[in-house]
């Protein structure tokens, strides 16, 4: 099988320039010895985390980060990692043979949170990198190679120094091992510099957020849920032309600012402003 290992160290972080610097050594295949990548294949997840944190799939609890398993079934699931106060909730595709790898560094304030899910994607080749925000400068030792996302498909095997930028937000650096045979699949999260730093912006006027509106429901209400999965607990409902403040998306659904609360509410009947 092909195996795919990650070995991940922090090299620094500049306080000044709210810099950080994470070494992202080797990503390359894993369980040796089969050469098929199929759903009948176990697959593995590795999953770091700054403060320690429970992991779960699909709702259930695996253990804490960081975390290893190589013996899991292949599929789409929802991973959440849960650290007092702080949270990321994410839907993640195991793939069998291959190593899915997520590191976050988790924070009360999401904006705050930075990390990356690294995966390599059977069919394709290169380097696919997206982030959040977008039209971040993706430099690749030391090349600049415009905005993300950015597909790189001449990219030569072996190991490249990786670098995102964004006026506002820490820079994320990491190094990578690509396979010619297969694509490998960057995604990443800035921080914010103001959110990360706990102080207060100084401009007068704040950047607008992003903001989504209630559509017309079946029901005439929209149940908010306690995470993005129709089998969650409901913890409240808003109602259609109820205007709220995005906080993050994931396929599908939503996780929205209300009545002094957050929850996640269906993507579908939202229309964003």
């Amino acid at each position: 099988m092909p195996l795919l290992k990650l070995n991940a160290k922090r090299l620094k972080t500049k306080v000044r320039k709210f810099s950080l610097v994470i070494s992202l050594l080797s990503l390359v295949m894993l369980f040796s010895g089969c050469s098929a990548v199929g759903s009948n294949k176990p697959a593995a997840l590795q999953v770091t985390s700054t403060p320690e944190a429970a992991v779960f799939l699909d709702g259930k609890h695996l253990g804490k980060t960081p975390f290893f398993s190589d013996q899991l079934r292949s599929g789409e699931y929802l991973l959440k990692l849960s650290a007092s106060d702080a949270s990321f909730v994410e839907k993640i595709t195991l793939t069998g043979s291959t190593l899915t790898v997520v590191n976050r560094e988790l924070s009360a304030n999401f904006l705050a949170q930075s990390g990356e899910v690294l995966y390599l994607q059977p069919k394709g080749r290169g380097l696919l990198v997206v982030s959040a925000p977008s039209e971040a400068e993706l430099t690749i030792d030391g090349k600049f190679y415009g905005q993300t996302p950015a597909q790189v498909e001449n990219i030569e095997e072996g190991e490249h120094k990786v670098s995102l930028v964004k006026d506002g937000y820490i820079t994320r650096e990491f190094t990578i091992k690509t396979s010619g045979k297969y694509q490998l699949i960057a995604s990443v999260t800035l921080a914010s510099e103001i959110a990360k730093s706990g102080k207060l912006p100084t401009s007068p006027t704040p950047p607008p957020t992003a903001k989504v509106e209630v559509v017309q429901t079946p029901q005439g209400f929209l149940r908010v849920r306690a995470d993005p999965s129709l089998t969650a607990p409901e913890i409240g409902r808003v109602k259609t032309g109820d205007k709220l403040e995005v906080i993050q998306e994931v396929k599908d659904w939503i996780k929205v600012s209300f009545e002094g609360k957050q929850g996640w509410i269906s993507a579908q009947y939202t229309k964003k402003l």
